[in-house]
This record gives structure tokens, C-alpha cells and sequence, in this order.
């Protein structure tokens, strides 16, 4: 029988126990005496907590079930809140049953425990999930002659976002130097629509396209006027998460276009405090040391309306022409 004692183990070792990766499901694990006597897998979200009848834990009942493990493997597409509703009530179910040891989330490529609120040992954002096919449980499987269990894309560690960066830069310079601002706006109106759906930056391969783009100077002044006349806040709040993400060498640019879009809303103090972000990236940077001179002078956020209406649609026609 399989022993966990980590959360790691248990992540590896769920293919394994139910001979396949689970997508959008709950899985339940029984414990005994810290061995496994147990392992029920129910879909998402057909099979939502709230559905779950005895039908379904009949099973850990019938078991000498002293301790449970708990899985949540959320799809893509579910927000936090979600799943926190959803852990919320599988933890209700199953404490009627038996203590539950730990209950573990995984989200877009990581994993957190539902169970521990201390962010200095669990990292809201959660962990990378472990490598299950190269781990001790898939050579001991391998060892023994059994078939691995197929493992879902899911199972892998996501790209980081510096390496999703240099990818990007590749493709970049692969584009026809004449096609590259075109490219680089077309990134930028990716990334907005993204963050208008989702409300946040959910989708690193968008924002590492947008931060290469925004390394062009036509693209970064296209930005300048991309949030039109109803969208400021928005773009507050875009510019302001693209910032919190961007590494270093590509932070100058975005942190100009928060100051603008502070300066606009007459928030100079956040405006100030963003361009010296942007000079701290690059202390070279142009346009953050003409926009220091231009706050300086008393410019009022009108005029910088008036320019934007001026000149964001002349480059529109240019750029996407």
C-alpha cells in the first residue's frame, strides 16, 4: 500500500492511485493508520459539493477510515472565490466522517493547502506543482512493470514568466522590422481585452507578449492613449498589475503609463511615486524624465486629454493600417 506523508507524495501519487490524472474533480483519499485504504474520484462541476449525496460517500463509511485527504483539481477557468466556495462545502461533507489531515487545491499548474492560513509557510499564490512523472512513486511504478498513468498537461510545471519573456523577444525579432509595432500594438489590445474579462492579468503568455511590445516606442505611445475617455480606472488597474509582474529591464515603460494615467486622474502624488518606479528600472528613460519636468510645471491633466485626443487615433491608422 502507498504512504504519504507529504503534500508533494500525495500530488504524485494520485495518477497512480486512480490510474489516470484527474481534471475538474474531487478526489477523496482514506487514510489508515496513515496507509491508503481509499481513493474516490467525483467530477466538476456536474458533481458539486452541494449534489453529493450518501451515494457518494457511502464508500468512505464503509471503510476503517481514521484520517482523509482531500483534492480539488479546479478547471482553468474557475476564479478563487469559486473554489473556495467549493472547498468549503467538500470539507463540511467530509468532516462528518473522519478528520481531515490536509485538503489541497490545484489551480492553473499550482498548489495550495485549503487548510493552512499562515502565508509565511503557504504562499496564497500557491507552489509549482512536482514533476509526477519523474518522481520516486512513477520509477517505483516503472520498476515493477506497471504502465504509467497518462498525466495531463495540467501535471506540469507552467513556463515561468521570464522564460515566456525571452520567447517572446525571439518571436519579436523573428518579425519583419516593418511589422514589428503592428505586432506589438495587436499584444497590447490583447492584454486589455484579457484584463477587461478577467478583471486581473490570468494569462502570463499575454502579459510577456505586451511587455516585449511596450519595449517599442510607437507601441508605448499607443498605449499612452488606449484607455480612451471611459476606461481610466481600468487602466489604473491594468497598468498597476502589469507593473506588480514586470522584471526588471521592462518595468520603465509601464510604470510611465501608470504615471499618465494617475496624472490624468488627478492623483499626482501616485503619478510621482510610479514615474520614480519607472526611473529606478531605467534611470535613462526619456519619457519619464520629460513627464517629471511636465508634473513639475503644474500641466494641467487636461491637456494631456487634449494630446491624447489628438494623437492616439493618428497613430491607430498608422499602426494597424
Amino acid at each position: 500500500m502507498t504512504t504519504i506523508s507529504t503534500p508533494t507524495e500525495l500530488i504524485t501519487a494520485v495518477p497512480f492511485l486512480l490510474h489516470s490524472q484527474p481534471e475538474s474533480a474531487l478526489v477523496l483519499i482514506a487514510l489508515s493508520e496513515g496507509v491508503v485504504e481509499l481513493a474516490i474520484e467525483v467530477q466538476l462541476p456536474t458533481a458539486a459539493p452541494s449534489e453529493l449525496g450518501e451515494e457518494f460517500l457511502a464508500p468512505l463509511r464503509a471503510t476503517s477510515v481514521d484520517q482523509l485527504l482531500l483534492l480539488a483539481y479546479l478547471p482553468t477557468d474557475y476564479e478563487r472565490e469559486q473554489g473556495v466556495a467549493i472547498a468549503e462545502q467538500l470539507l463540511g461533507h467530509c468532516e462528518e466522517i473522519a478528520p481531515v489531515k490536509d485538503f489541497l487545491i490545484i489551480h492553473r499548474g499550482r498548489w495550495r493547502s485549503f487548510l493552512c492560513k499562515d502565508e509565511e509557510c503557504c504562499d496564497p499564490a500557491g507552489q509549482a506543482l512536482p514533476d509526477i512523472a519523474s518522481s520516486q512513486i512513477a520509477a517505483e511504478h516503472v520498476f515493477q512493470g506497471l504502465v504509467m498513468p497518462p498525466l495531463s498537461e495540467q501535471s506540469k510545471e507552467p513556463p515561468r514568466l521570464d522564460q515566456l519573456i525571452e520567447e517572446a523577444q525571439s518571436e519579436f525579432q523573428r518579425c519583419e522590422v516593418t511589422l514589428r509595432s503592428k505586432r506589438g500594438v495587436i499584444a497590447l489590445l490583447r492584454l486589455i481585452t484579457h484584463f477587461t474579462i478577467h478583471g486581473a492579468i490570468e494569462d502570463e503568455r499575454i502579459a510577456a507578449d505586451a511587455l516585449v511590445g511596450l519595449s517599442d516606442i510607437q507601441v508605448r505611445d499607443f498605449a499612452i492613449g488606449s484607455h480612451g475617455d471611459e476606461n481610466l480606472e481600468l487602466h489604473q488597474k491594468l497598468w498597476q498589475a502589469l507593473l506588480d509582474i514586470a522584471p526588471p529591464g521592462f518595468r520603465a515603460p509601464v510604470a510611465t503609463l501608470l504615471a499618465l494615467v494617475h496624472y490624468e486622474g488627478r492623483d499626482s502624488q501616485a503619478a510621482q511615486s510610479a514615474l520614480e518606479r519607472s526611473l529606478c528600472d531605467d534611470p535613462h528613460y526619456s519619457l519619464a524624465h520629460l513627464l517629471q519636468k511636465t508634473f513639475a510645471a503644474g500641466w494641467p491633466p487636461e491637456a494631456f486629454t487634449t494630446m491624447r485626443h489628438e494623437l492616439h487615433p493618428k497613430l491607430r491608422a498608422e499602426l494597424l493600417s
